[in-house]
């Protein structure tokens, strides 16, 4: 992705921050205004945009940000839609594939075609406790597929990938991924045994998914385990995995919209914070928050209240803002409701929630807040998607009307706008670049054989660059250059430099673990927080895989592209492509094989405390002769007692002993091994990276060495031509014509790809 900024037809100074060059427009739009005020110290601007709608209209999201700061008059030049710009792809590649050359009907080009174009976007689902994410998504499916209830249900991961037949089938596997079972027509019953089969690691559902489309793309639901609840600890590192790559799905987070304690999910939204404040918009673009079960709420005096809605939301973006989650996605969804709309005609006579459907009828027929499609300052829908909405609201009615109002239609459009602003246009370069530089090799050897056969000086020019390229390929001076410069390539200390400052960030975090504990608890609660301090050390430790594999992928792959460019710029621009093999760093385990027993730490910082006390206790106490209380007088066998009894008080002693824990103590003993084994982990991290840059580099100069032998095959072509060059006129004329045809199908993907 690139961009282009011209102010007043001229371009921008070398050292100006409007040379965005490849950056992709929402790392940078949000500066714009405040960059072009400082730059050219004026106020008002006119502001033309060549691109898509969906690009333009975070132009104008961020001039308004700003508000009377600046004055700036916006313009949209609109470019050709993504439908039409994947239709004229496909198109292009079909007269490919009918076209005169035979080096572009090769097989590999069709395979790499046709898999870009069924590309997978995943949405990842993921939710706190009790939040109903099963019943959104099977709302989203249109059928009750995924088991439900209020307790953790999801054990497994289940993918759900869009197709176009009408049932649902579903093939389980196990850890090793050896398929369980196959079932031909999946049913809830089913999926109720396969979550409860501990055999089973993770289930792939192939079904329609409605509203997939309106979005283009091959959608994949993925129903994703909370950090805290998943059978297996993989996928724990594959929901990590996928919030850090930022550029791989959309995450739909769901919360409880009645009870928005999300300190559960402590460390997970902050490792959710981290990576929503790299990448600019585009990283909180990806981030949906659904506030689920906000059909339980009542307006009215007696129950909620009035402005009920906007003051749960409001409190979850607060709880998401004091985490760093800034202007969050916050989306009110009724999903019960919906679901039982759009699956009315299934079992309409075995409902047993049709009072809670009538209910939501009711409420958001007399109350305009619960038509929760209606909140846009936080669901940040685009101008466009409104009047969608809009015009909706105004051709629907009965229960059309009530699915709109339950805010799943909402999210539904989210989805869709990211994926045509993102995905969509990953897609179209995908396409384009299975074919465009096969289209501009043929080119560039078909532009010099034209120019052979029509030109005598231009023959003997060109055999002379032949000669001198051929022999600098050959010489040892050139390879033992080229080498040296491989050898230089020093991954080890940028490497450490990212790993040191990432875990001195894990033992600043670390550190806050084992503050404001309390030295005296009780020790059944002791245990309780020693329970979620494992988790949160745990959850630490997966992140720390994650972030270090991440690290050392980044400087792979900075690395190849400089090895690359070098290449090219010695020996003009032939591509490449690099398969450096998957990465497979493994730190420590840094939990379970070198912390303290948990228990033992509890007991070894226990005291027992004496809490015995006294209660001050009435009895009646016995008084002998002397004198009568009338009062106590008794009458025994016919005469007066010569005692009596009178109220008397006495301290008794209540014993009690309590085990009290001292949870500085505890936290300390549990927190400083981890924090000791994160030096072993940078270590380990460097050795690895040390013995990959070896690897990688002998990779390197294996691959150069046989981009050196294509180069001097190409080479030697032309030296053909050259000697063929007194071929028959019908020959040179077909050669001109195919040279003819190949530009115009480059003029075409450039049309495509350069607005």
């Amino acid at each position: 992705m690139t961009t282009q900024i011209t102010v007043d037809d001229q371009t921008p100074k070398a050292n100006s921050s409007l040379n965005v060059d490849k950056t992709r427009l929402q790392e940078w739009v949000e500066k714009l205004p405040q960059i072009l005020m400082d730059e050219y110290r004026d106020t008002n601007f006119e502001i033309t945009f060549k691109g898509t709608q969906e690009d333009y209209q975070d132009i104008i999201s961020a001039v308004e940000a700003y508000g009377n700061k600046i004055n700036a008059k916006c313009t949209l030049d609109k470019t050709a839609d993504i439908a039409d710009a994947e239709a004229t792809i496909d198109s292009i590649f079909e007269e490919i594939k009918k076209g005169p050359i035979p080096e572009l009907k090769d097989k590999a080009i069709a395979d790499a075609f046709e898999k870009a174009k069924n590309s997978q976007f995943e949405i990842n689902v993921v939710a706190t406790m009790s939040s109903g994410k099963s019943t959104l998504i099977n709302a989203l499916l249109g059928q009750q597929l995924m088991p439900a209830a209020n307790e953790a249900t999801t054990a497994t991961i289940v993918k759900i990938v869009d197709t176009d037949q009408k049932n649902f089938s579903a093939v389980a596997y196990d850890k090793s991924g050896n398929t369980v079972a196959k079932i031909s027509n999946v049913t809830l019953a089913d999926m109720k045994k396969l979550n409860d089969d501990e055999k089973v690691s993770s289930v792939t559902i192939f079904g329609n998914i409605p509203f997939v489309k309106s979005t283009g793309m091959k959608l994949v639901l993925v129903d994703t385990p909370g950090p805290n609840n998943s059978r297996d600890k993989r996928h724990e590192e594959m929901t990590y995995k996928m919030i850090a790559n930022s550029d791989k799905s959309l995450v739909l987070y769901v919360m409880n919209g009645q009870q928005l304690g999300i300190n559960d999910e402590k460390i997970f939204l902050d490792y959710i914070c981290q990576n929503m404040k790299e990448g600019g918009k585009q990283s909180r673009d990806r981030f949906l928050f659904a506030l689920n079960k906000m059909d339980s709420f009542r307006p009215s005096a007696k129950y909620d209240g009035e402005g009920c809605i906007a003051k749960a939301l409001d409190a979850a973006k607060k709880g998401l803002e004091d985490r760093g989650i800034y202007n969050p996605n916050l989306f009110p969804v009724a999903s019960l409701p919906a679901l039982q709309i759009r699956t009315k005609d299934e079992d309409e006579d075995e409902d047993e929630d049709a009072a809670e459907l009538d209910g939501f009828r009711k409420r958001s027929a007399k109350y305009e807040e619960m038509r929760f499609e209606n909140y846009y300052d936080y669901t940040h829908l685009t101008q466009t998607d409104r009047q969608r909405i809009e015009n909706w609201q105004a051709t629907h009615k009965g229960d059309e009307l009530i699915e709109i109002h339950t805010g799943i239609p909402s999210i539904e459009l989210a989805i869709s706008q990211y994926v045509n602003k993102y995905a969509r246009t990953t897609k179209i370069c995908d396409l384009v670049h299975s074919f465009k530089d096969k289209l501009e090799e043929l080119a560039a050897v078909a532009n010099l054989q034209d120019a052979i056969a029509k030109d005598k000086n231009k023959k003997a020019e060109l055999e002379k660059q032949i000669e001198k390229i051929k022999t600098n390929i050959q010489s040892a001076k050139d390879a033992q250059t080229l080498s040296k410069d491989i050898d230089k390539i020093d991954l080890t200390s940028k490497v450490q430099t990212e790993v040191k400052s990432y875990l001195e960030g894990v033992r600043r975090d670390t550190r806050s673990l084992m503050s404001g504990r309390n030295n005296k608890v009780e020790k059944i609660v002791a245990k309780q927080q020693c329970v979620e301090l494992e988790k949160q050390v745990q959850a630490i430790s997966i992140q720390i895989k994650v972030q270090i594999d991440m690290i050392l992928e980044k400087s792979y792959k900075e690395t190849i592209n400089k090895v690359v460019e070098q290449y090219k710029k010695h020996l003009a621009a032939l591509n490449m492509g690099i398969n450096a093999g998957a990465l497979s760093f493994n730190p420590l385990n840094l939990v379970s094989a070198s912390l303290s027993n948990l228990s033992q730490i509890i007991e070894d910082n226990t005291e027992t405390a004496d809490e015995s006390y006294y209660v001050r206790e009435e009895y009646q106490k016995r008084v002998e002769g002397g004198f009568f209380r009338k009062a106590a007088n008794i009458l025994t066998f016919g005469r007066i007692a010569d005692h009596t009894y009178e109220t008397a008080y006495r301290n008794k002693r209540i014993a009690k002993y309590v085990d009290y824990v001292d949870m500085n103590e505890v936290a300390s003993d549990y927190i400083v091994p981890f924090q000791k084994e994160l030096q072993k982990t940078e270590q380990s991290a460097i050795e690895y990276v040390s013995g990959e840059t070896i690897r990688l580099k002998e990779y390197l100069k294996a691959e150069l060495i046989k981009i050196d032998k294509l180069l001097d095959e190409k080479l030697s072509a032309l030296s053909q031509t050259e000697a063929d060059s007194k071929a028959k006129a019908e020959e040179i004329a077909l050669k001109e014509k195919n040279l003819k045809w190949l530009m115009n199908i480059q003029q075409q993907v450039k049309n495509i790809i350069e607005f």
